[in-house]
Parts: C-alpha cells; sequence; structure tokens
C-alpha cells in the first residue's frame, strides 16, 4: 500500500472511531445537538433580537399608529374624523385579533377601510380579525396586480407553505428571530384564512382616495411583490413603504421560493419614496423612523445596494462566470456592507445574486454538463459507486464531520441517502450538519431553513399544508380561484385518457364554471358549456365540502347532495383523478 494510502486508512479508521463513539450515545438527538453547538450562533443575529423585544404600539404622528413586535409584520392603523384605516392585518385571525384589541384601546371608531400593500400571507391573513361587521365589510384596497399574485400562491401552496414554514422557523425550538421579525405566528393546521380578497382595486402607479377624511395617495412600489403599494400621507409627510425598505438586508431573493425580483424596479421605487422626501417613514417591518435628513440617508444608502448587486451580477455574468461563483465574488463597498439596514439578517448577497442571473437568464448557467445532467439519484449512484461503497462512504461523511467540514460531510450523507432513505447514520450525520450550518447563519432565513429541514430528517416535524388549513383554502378563497388550483393537481398520468365536458351550475350564489378535461389538460371557463358531456347541479357550500374530503368517501357523494345528468360514478372516477396527496 503507497503512502498516501496508508494515511488515508488511518484518517478513516480514527474517523470510524470517533464516530462510533458517538453512535453508541443513546439520544441520536444529544449527539445532533452535540455537534451543532459546536458553532455558535453569531451574537450579532442574538443581538439583533433586541429590535423585536416586545409588542407595542408606536405612536408616529397624533393620529398614526404601527402595531410593532406582535407578529412578522407590522400593522399600521389612521384614525381619521369619523373612521379609521388599517394599513396591513397580520398573518393570522388570531394575531389580528390581539392588535386590534390595542388599537381599540385608542379609539373605538369603526373601520372605514383595509389597505393591503401587499399579497403576502403576513400583511393579509388576518384580515377578518379587523372585519366587524362580515355583512357590511369595508372598503379592502390593493393594486390589480394582486389577484394574479394570489392565484400564484395558490397554485402552488403546498411547497410554498413548506417552504416557507422552514425559512421564517416556525417549527425550530431554537429559533432566535425571523430577521425582520420576532416569529411567523403561523400553524400549518389554521383553519381559519382570514384573508378577505380585496374589493376595492387599482391600476397604473397611483390613486388618490379619501377616507374618514383623510387623503390618501396609493403609490405603486414594486419590490418584493409587483403588486406592492405604498401609502403617501402628504399633509403629515409620512410614507407607508410596505416591504421596500426594513431594518436588514432585503430578500431580493426569498429561499423559501418567489419568482425572480426586479431589483431596477425595487431601486427605482425606492427613489419615488426618496422624491416625496418624507419626514416619518412607517415599513411593513422593523421600527419606523423620523427625520427627513436620516430616511434620506438611509434610503440612500439601502437603494445603492440594490443596484450594485444587480449591475455587478450582470458585469460578471457578462464575462461568463458560473452564478455560484459570482454569489462569492459580490462583496459591497464598506460604507454599505456596515450600514446597519444593509446587515445580512434576512436576505444575502450570495442567494440575491443568483436571482438577478435567473431573471436574466433562466436556469441554465451556461455549462453543458448541466444541458443534460443526471437526476439527483442518478448522480448518487455514481458518486457512491466512485467512492468505494455505502459503507465506504459513511466512513468518509464521519471522517469529514468529525473535522468539521461540515458542507462535504452533508453531500456525502445526502448522496448516502439517495440510495438508502432508511440509513440512520447517514441521517445522523446530515442533521447535525445542517444544524451546524444553521448555526453559522448571519442570516435568519438560512439559519431557520437548516435547522428546519435537520428536524425534517429525523422525523420529527411536517413542514406540508395540513388538513385543515387545505380545507379553510378549499371553503373561504373564490369559487374560480378553487377550480384553478383543481388544474393544478390533476394527475396526468393515472388520467391520461379521460376527455370529458363538465358543466358545473351552482346556486346559492348562482354561478357557472365549465370544466372541459382534454388530452391531461383542465380548460376552464367562467360561462354555461354550450355542449356537455356531464351536467351537475349542486348548492356551493355542498360543493366545497366535498371537495374538503377529496371525493373519496362514498358518503361525499350521494345523489342527495348533487343532481348530475349523467352517471354519478363517471363523476366519482373524474374527480379522482385531482390529486391532494
Amino acid at each position: 500500500m503507497s503512502t498516501t494510502g496508508v494515511c488515508i486508512t488511518i484518517v478513516l479508521a480514527i474517523a470510524a472511531f470517533a464516530g462510533n463513539w458517538w453512535w453508541t450515545d443513546k439520544s441520536r438527538h444529544e449527539f445532533i445537538r452535540r455537534v451543532g453547538d459546536r458553532v455558535k450562533a453569531p451574537d450579532i443575529l442574538i443581538n439583533h433580537s433586541k429590535v423585536f423585544a416586545k409588542p407595542e404600539i408606536i405612536q408616529v404622528t397624533p393620529n398614526i399608529y404601527c402595531a410593532f413586535g406582535y407578529g412578522l409584520a407590522n400593522s399600521i392603523m389612521l384614525e381619521g374624523d369619523d373612521g379609521i384605516v388599517v394599513v396591513d392585518v397580520m398573518e393570522s385571525y388570531q394575531v389580528g385579533q390581539t392588535v386590534f384589541k390595542a388599537f381599540r384601546q385608542i379609539t373605538k371608531k369603526p373601520v372605514k377601510a383595509i389597505i393591503y400593500t401587499h399579497n403576502h400571507a403576513d400583511h393579509t391573513y388576518g384580515a377578518k380579525a379587523f372585519i366587524e361587521d362580515p355583512a357590511n365589510p369595508p372598503e379592502i384596497w390593493a393594486h390589480q396586480s394582486m389577484l394574479q399574485e394570489l392565484q400564484t400562491w395558490f397554485y402552488a401552496m403546498p411547497i410554498l407553505m413548506s417552504r416557507s414554514i422552514r425559512q421564517f422557523g416556525v417549527l425550530t425550538p431554537d429559533h432566535i428571530n425571523s430577521g425582520i421579525g420576532s416569529k411567523l405566528k403561523l400553524d400549518r393546521n389554521d383553519n381559519q384564512l382570514a384573508l378577505v380578497f380585496p374589493n376595492k382595486l387599482f391600476i397604473g402607479q397611483e390613486r388618490d382616495i379619501t377616507i374618514a377624511g383623510m387623503n390618501l395617495k396609493l403609490v405603486h412600489i414594486p419590490g418584493e411583490t409587483s403588486d406592492q403599494i405604498g401609502v403617501w400621507i402628504a399633509d403629515q409627510k409620512v410614507f407607508l413603504s410596505a416591504d421596500d425598505v426594513y431594518e436588514a438586508f432585503p430578500n431580493l431573493y426569498a429561499i423559501r421560493g418567489t419568482p425572480s425580483r426586479s431589483l431596477l424596479d425595487w431601486a427605482s421605487s425606492l427613489d419615488k419614496i426618496i422624491d416625496l422626501a418624507p419626514e416619518h417613514l412607517v415599513p411593513g417591518h422593523t421600527r419606523p423612523l423620523r427625520g427627513a435628513d436620516a430616511i434620506a440617508d438611509m434610503l440612500t444608502c439601502y437603494r445603492d445596494a440594490i443596484q450594485f448587486v444587480h449591475d455587478q451580477t450582470v458585469r460578471l455574468m457578462n464575462k461568463g462566470y458560473h452564478p455560484d461563483e459570482i454569489a462569492h465574488m459580490i462583496k459591497l463597498p464598506a460604507h454599505l456592507a456596515n450600514h446597519p439596514y444593509l446587515l445580512e439578517f434576512y436576505g444575502t448577497i450570495e442567494w440575491s445574486s443568483k436571482g438577478v442571473f435567473n431573471s436574466y437568464l433562466g436556469w441554465f448557467n451556461g455549462d453543458p454538463v448541466d444541458l443534460s445532467p443526471f437526476t439527483p439519484d442518478e448522480l448518487a449512484e455514481h458518486i457512491v459507486h466512485m467512492g468505494g461503497g455505502v459503507d465506504n462512504m459513511i466512513l468518509k461523511a464521519k471522517g469529514a464531520l468529525h473535522n468539521n467540514e461540515y458542507r462535504w460531510a452533508l453531500v456525502l450523507s445526502s448522496y448516502i441517502l439517495r440510495i438508502d432513505s432508511n440509513f440512520r447514520e447517514a441521517k445522523d450525520i446530515k442533521a447535525a450538519c445542517l444544524m451546524a450550518l444553521g448555526n453559522q447563519q448571519i442570516s435568519a432565513n438560512g439559519r431557520n431553513y437548516f435547522h428546519t429541514t435537520a428536524m425534517e430528517t429525523l422525523g420529527d416535524v411536517d413542514v406540508r399544508p395540513g388538513p385543515q388549513s387545505v380545507a379553510a383554502f378549499i371553503n373561504n378563497a373564490p369559487l374560480r380561484t378553487v377550480f384553478d388550483a383543481l388544474r393544478v393537481h390533476f394527475d396526468a398520468e393515472a388520467c391520461l385518457k379521460v376527455n370529458i365536458t363538465i358543466a358545473w351550475d351552482f346556486s346559492k350564489p348562482t354561478s357557472h364554471v365549465s370544466m372541459k378535461i382534454r388530452n391531461a389538460v383542465v380548460i376552464l371557463r367562467d360561462r354555461p358549456a354550450k355542449t356537455h358531456d356531464m351536467l351537475v347541479t349542486v348548492v356551493e357550500s355542498v360543493w366545497r365540502e366535498l371537495l374538503v374530503n377529496r371525493f373519496t368517501k362514498a358518503a361525499s357523494m350521494s345523489k342527495d347532495k348533487f343532481r348530475v345528468v349523467g352517471e354519478l360514478s363517471g363523476l366519482k372516477k373524474v374527480m379522482k383523478c385531482f390529486d391532494f396527496n
């Protein structure tokens, strides 16, 4: 055996011995914790929690109040002559109730309007808590593009909710903060979808409205989302800036999963705010600011950092660099990198630059190796074979872990689990690496995602939307939104040969939907079908109930609940083509 071979054998033997010492520990979680605790959470992230020390109502001006620290986002109350306007309504009915009770300690004036700055759940899902008379709801304002944004969310709700739970650390016991708030108080089994769809929409860049004697200007300021709006109260020089700025580096790309965000639009939106020269700035997260000069300086640095990431990514992209290379090459200038509003507690430059690359060039990074790549399972088989098989790979993974090479040990253990998903030692190594890598993160998002995935690897948590959450969506979303969501749940493999047109006639209230299934594609129209193979007449609430039950229980589709022109058994067969698992 060569000298190199002897050295490798000795290293592996030491690693195996060290590994066996851990594997015999009575508690796997004790082992995971011990490895994770080799790396302590950065003090800077821990100290950042002081920003969200306690819930409080902050009085911005004599009639503007910000509910801060109650949940992930802020809710803002504008008190007018004979009523109030609530801007953003928290992430859940329960949190919304708490905030509204606090507002009610200030005034009992009725809610005249609600304004959604954008579609994100932490700004919209508590709406019902602020509506005192559901039969007579207030005006609910939003940009028209919000409807499409909400539909996109509902299409991908299972995966987006799962990844959001990871990003915000909803289930992690070692949660420190969420970067822009204390914690997202959202339950995957929440049965109360308190979102109420907007009933007042505007198109374009601005809209002047007068509510409760207050003159408000709604300003389109795309940033985190394309539907985002701010509110300008000119007579008080107050701007409500939504999520265009907060006390952390912005989420120019969110690891929970988002379409590419336009950094140039975001910078332009900040220019709009700077030009207004506000004396008070109330973000959708973190604390309000006051002082025209201080606000202008902060906004200028914020928008310059965003444009810097965009411009330098494109410069390096044009030189032919790989997105992973670019992500490690871009560094903010010192005066921006050290700015208190640009520390990477939330978004990171690494993730942001990859988002920019994708916005210009899409998924293909230019390397033909990735043009027709192996699937992850195929690649794992080759890597494990090259590494001498699973038994040898696990020794290498243990050695990497022993040497604190967490990223490499994570890669190796992940390959092993592709080959054998039940390999306990590989799961333990992977979870330990994820905990350690999470502890290295300044970004709360990164920490939370690593830690939650570690818990999933051990089987301790389930981040998928619970049945109650799905039921809440089905029971509360507009009917057409529910049907649109059905399209992306159609099981093409199981029902490739199904070709049928179903006319749905609903009552209480009256509406019509035509559903045509053709070549494993579901085509929908908001009108009675001119020709159809089957006619279904049903009360809307009954239909929602049956959909919740996924049409699999015999009692769910009894003839007393439906009037079907055609075979009921045929309808049952069609509806089983929609997969909610």
